[in-house]
């Protein structure tokens, strides 16, 4: 179905306050790519267990200060499951294939790149 002219120029300006706001909200939003760090994964996994099995020790013993003992173990495992990984390093840039082109892209490249391509395959 063809839109007219005055929707068709509504549509544009729609796209281009989208992108304008999409930019401002992705500029305050520094996300950085982190990789699993599994070796603290599983050392975090390994205290918290120790920290659950010394609280219930705790606990079964009556005594209050190896159920805290216990407990902040498992809080220490689940810091350190969570705590990031080293920054993922960037690849060089000499390096030019498509993919690498791709994952540099930003979400609004993707989509007005995507767009475009929709566009071209309608006519």
């Amino acid at each position: 179905m063809a839109l007219s002219e005055h929707e068709q120029r509504l549509l544009d300006e729609m796209e281009r306050g989208f992108y304008r706001s999409e930019a401002d909200v992705m500029q305050t939003a520094s996300v950085r790519r982190t990789r699993t760090n599994y070796r603290s994964l599983v050392l975090g996994i390994v205290v918290c267990i120790v920290g659950i099995g010394v609280l219930i020790g705790g606990v079964a013993a009556q005594q209050l200060w190896l159920g805290l003992i216990g407990f902040a173990a498992m809080l220490g495992g689940v810091l350190l499951m969570f705590a990031r990984g080293p920054e993922a390093e960037e690849t060089p840039e000499g390096d030019s294939s498509k993919k690498k082109a791709e994952e540099r892209e930003s979400f609004s490249e993707r989509m007005e790149r995507r767009w475009d391509e929709r566009m071209e395959g309608d006519r």
